[in-house]
């Protein structure tokens, strides 16, 4: 809240005070502004990982996988070699969604674009990793684009802040959100659209997305190479 002078006055020193609380951010509460952020976070979560999930679990059905097996090149190679294109398809669509939010919805950011591209990279490299992890685990189509919907919407939409605030969720659905990289992409998108914080509030929320990222990357391989011995 602030404090405003009404122009009230009752001697000549005397004046009267009327505190009135506002909106720090979004002052005109505008729905558009709130809800912009956490879309491009639900968007960037969700195709690229059932993408991915479809184009390793495509190659069970079809048996051509046994091919990775007796090629030269290792799990890790053949598991980038799926996920780099639809990192490719994550960024376009990022670009666009940007693009379309200030065109069309009149949303810019006000922070750092910088941060919110780095950040929406690692986000699109852990949503794809989180897909080819998923595409691990099971063995047809109807699975894999049934389960990544389901974990990547339902956890994203509800344990990210996009919803109800991050800071309100307790027990379970705080550990939800924080083990999932859309609450710490939220956080960043929020920052940069709404807030207008610069590069160095996110580098902590970076850091963690490349984590995340990493580790689904990592469990991805073990399982695979397992499968293969």
């Amino acid at each position: 809240g602030f404090a405003r002078q009404s122009g009230r006055t009752e001697g000549p020193f005397a004046a009267a005070v009327m505190v009135e609380p506002r909106f720090r951010y979004n002052q005109d509460f505008r729905s558009v502004f709130a809800i912009t952020p956490g879309s491009m976070m639900l968007l960037l979560i969700i195709f690229p990982a059932m993408l991915t999930a479809l184009g390793v679990v495509r190659e069970k059905e079809m048996g051509s996988i046994a091919n990775v097996y007796a090629s030269p090149a290792t799990v890790g190679e053949y598991l980038l070699g799926k996920q780099l294109p639809y990192v490719a398809i994550g960024i376009l669509s990022y670009v666009s969604l940007l693009l379309f939010a200030g065109a069309v919805l009149g949303v810019v950011p006000k922070g750092s674009l910088l941060a919110l591209s780095v950040a929406a990279l690692v986000y699109v490299f852990a949503a794809t990793a989180f897909g080819l992890l998923v595409s691990a685990f099971v063995s047809t189509q109807v699975a894999a684009i049934f389960g990544t919907a389901i974990l990547t919407a339902m956890t994203a939409a509800h344990y990210s802040g996009f919803l109800v605030p991050a800071s309100s969720l307790e027990g379970p659905g705080r550990i939800m959100g924080l083990a999932f990289p859309s609450l710490w992409f939220q956080t960043v998108s929020l920052g940069v659209f709404a807030k207008g914080l610069d590069a160095k509030a996110f580098i902590g929320e970076i850091a963690v997305l490349l984590g995340f990222a990493l580790a689904f990357l990592l469990v991805a391989r073990l399982s695979i190479r397992k499968q293969e011995t």
